[in-house]
């Protein structure tokens, strides 16, 4: 066997070519002989020769390694040499689901890159744009390294692949953070405004409420004096002095009814406003009902409603990135139907 080393590394349809092409298509070689003629290291090729003996495509023995006929005559057109480009156009061709894969990766990446760097300017929020350049930079690195990872994992160097791979691993964990800081953000921002809002109104109409309950207490007070006056001066025998003192604060005791009819109303005013208030609240809990709900199925107690807040924001962390790239890494994965040979 001549040894010569190939312009590139053959592809699977090429080493199956190559070995059809030999004599009787018999080949006397080892596996780390092979490897180099191909251009493979000696496990892939141990990988692929087993692999091909199971399909049926060769036979192994001590001397040789003979190629069968049982191939199907797809699988021997594919392998002609003349037709290497065209059988290696059909083996890079995406089946449908490989494609949605791909699609959905491209959109869970993009989501969680649109997360990420958005919860990272909260943290570096002196430097906006730089932080946001870098954070693209970094996401479409990661998604190009997990695509070559994909294409070239049996060809690449081990040092490389082991040093891609913990790139890889650091990016989404850096993204994880940056997911975990912007939903953990929207959520206290959303409390916080709500109980904000609510606690300057309820300030509010409660100091207002206390003001006007001493009005009206101050005018009942007045109304009792003048009524006590008259009381005791018919209780005395002194009815004259009685029907002058009623004529004389009369007048006074009208415009006080009158005044403490008017801070009343104002009253029952504030009272329905604190209400509507009240309510308000209610109906702010309730938005909060789903989480209360989670915090009962987990065990917390309902008085600490953030810790279910952040397992399940942990829980989507923990899924979006790492279902991108997987999915990308699945959409580039050579894949045959099942029941195929």
């Amino acid at each position: 066997m001549t040894e010569t080393v190939p312009a590139h590394p053959f592809d699977d349809m090429e080493a199956l070519a190559w070995l059809r092409s030999q004599p009787d298509g018999r080949v006397t070689a080892s596996a780390a002989e092979l490897g180099r003629r191909w251009g493979w290291n000696r496990m892939r090729t141990g990988r692929r020769l087993k692999a091909w003996q199971e399909a049926g495509h060769i036979r192994r023995n001590a001397e040789a390694i003979i190629v069968t006929t049982s191939a199907t005559p797809t699988v021997t057109e594919e392998l002609d040499v003349t037709v290497m480009p065209a059988a290696s156009v059909m083996r890079r061709s995406m089946t449908t689901v490989q494609l949605a894969a791909l699609i959905v990766a491209l959109a869970l990446a993009c989501v969680s890159a649109a997360f990420s760097i958005d919860g990272l300017t909260a943290i570096f929020a002196g430097a906006f744009w730089p932080v946001i350049t870098m954070g693209a930079a970094l996401e479409a690195g990661k998604l190009v390294a997990a695509a070559w990872l994909t294409e070239y994992w049996h060809s690449a160097p081990a040092l490389l692949r082991l040093v891609l791979v913990a790139m890889i691993g650091v990016l989404m964990g850096l993204n994880a953070v940056g997911v975990f800081g912007f939903l953990t953000r929207a959520h206290l921002e959303h409390m916080a405004a709500l109980d904000l809002a609510l606690a300057d109104r309820t300030a509010e109409t409660e100091a207002r409420l206390t003001m006007q309950r001493q009005t009206v207490a101050d005018l009942d007070r007045r109304i009792a004096q003048i009524d006590l006056a008259i009381e005791e001066a018919t209780r005395l025998g002194r009815p004259v002095g009685a029907m002058t003192i009623s004529d004389q604060k009369r007048h006074d005791r009208a415009d006080i009814v009158a005044g403490r009819q008017r801070e009343a109303q104002a009253l029952a005013s504030l009272q329905i406003e604190k209400a509507k208030i009240d309510a308000q609240r209610r109906r702010a809990e309730a938005e909060v009902g789903p989480v209360r709900y989670l915090a009962d199925l987990i065990g917390t107690p309902a008085t600490d409603l953030e810790r279910p807040v952040r397992l399940l924001t942990l829980a989507l962390v923990a899924v979006l990135d790492p279902l991108a790239v997987t999915l990308l890494l699945a959409a580039g994965t050579p894949t045959r139907r099942a029941g195929s040979r």
